[in-house]
C-alpha cells in the first residue's frame, strides 16, 4: 500500500449511483477499510448528486474520455478501481495497465445474461434463480475471473421492479465487503479461477 494509512479507491459510474453510495457509506461507517477518493462519471447522472451530498470529489470525463481517464488514474494511482454501473467498455490498454486492479459488479450469475439490462434479460427468460456476480475486469464484456457470486430465488409473484429491488439489495450488502476483502486479503489466480489464500 506504499505506506499509506488507508488504501484508496476510485469508483466509476454512469447512472443512479446507488452502489457508489453504499460503498461510500460502508467506508464512512467502518465496514470498508478504505478511502473513496474520487467518483468518475462519463455523463451527467444522479451519481454526481450523491457525490456532492456525500462530500466525495467527482470528475465528469469529457472528450476524449479515454485519454482523460488514463491521465486521471495515472495521477491518482488508486489501489482499486471499482466499476459501479459504468456503462462503457474500458479500453484494453487501460485494462492491461491496471491488470487485476479493476473490479465490476454485474446483476446476474455470470456467464448467464452478460451485457446491458441483465435483470430484465433474466426476468424475461423466466429464470427461477438469478443473482449477482463480482468479478475482476479483463478485456472482454463481463468475462473476467469471478470473485464472488450470490444467488437469489425469483418468487413467482415478483414483477420486474421487485426483482430489481432484490438484486440491488444484494449488491449493496455484498459489494463493499468484497471490495474490502480484495484490498486486505491475499488472493491469487489459478488459470481463470480466483482463489483466496
Amino acid at each position: 500500500m506504499s505506506g499509506r494509512e488507508l488504501p484508496r479507491v476510485v469508483v466509476m459510474a454512469s447512472g443512479n449511483g446507488s452502489n457508489f453510495e453504499s460503498i461510500v457509506m460502508a467506508s464512512k461507517e467502518g465496514q470498508l477499510n478504505a478511502e473513496v477518493e474520487l467518483l468518475i462519471v462519463d455523463k451527467d447522472c444522479y451519481a454526481l448528486k450523491r457525490a456532492e451530498r456525500l462530500g466525495v470529489e467527482h470528475l465528469k470525463l469529457g472528450k476524449p474520455w479515454k485519454e482523460r481517464l488514463k491521465e486521471t488514474l495515472r495521477k491518482l494511482q488508486p489501489d482499486l478501481i471499482v466499476l459501479a454501473g459504468f456503462m462503457r467498455i474500458l479500453p484494453a490498454d487501460i485494462v492491461m495497465e491496471w491488470r487485476w486492479k479493476v473490479v465490476n459488479i454485474h446483476p446476474s450469475l455470470l456467464p448467464a445474461f452478460p451485457g446491458k439490462d441483465a435483470i430484465k434479460q433474466a426476468y424475461d427468460y423466466g429464470v427461477k434463480v438469478t443473482g449477482i456476480t463480482i468479478h475482476l475486469v479483463d478485456e472482454g464484456v463481463d468475462t473476467g475471473p469471478v470473485v464472488f457470486q450470490k444467488a437469489l430465488e425469483v418468487k413467482q409473484n415478483w414483477d420486474l421492479e421487485r426483482l430489481e429491488q432484490e438484486i440491488h439489495r444484494l449488491e449493496h450488502e455484498n459489494y463493499p465487503k468484497v471490495i474490502n476483502d480484495l484490498l486486505h486479503r491475499e488472493w491469487r489466480l489459478e488459470g481463470r479461477k480466483f482463489v483466496w489464500i
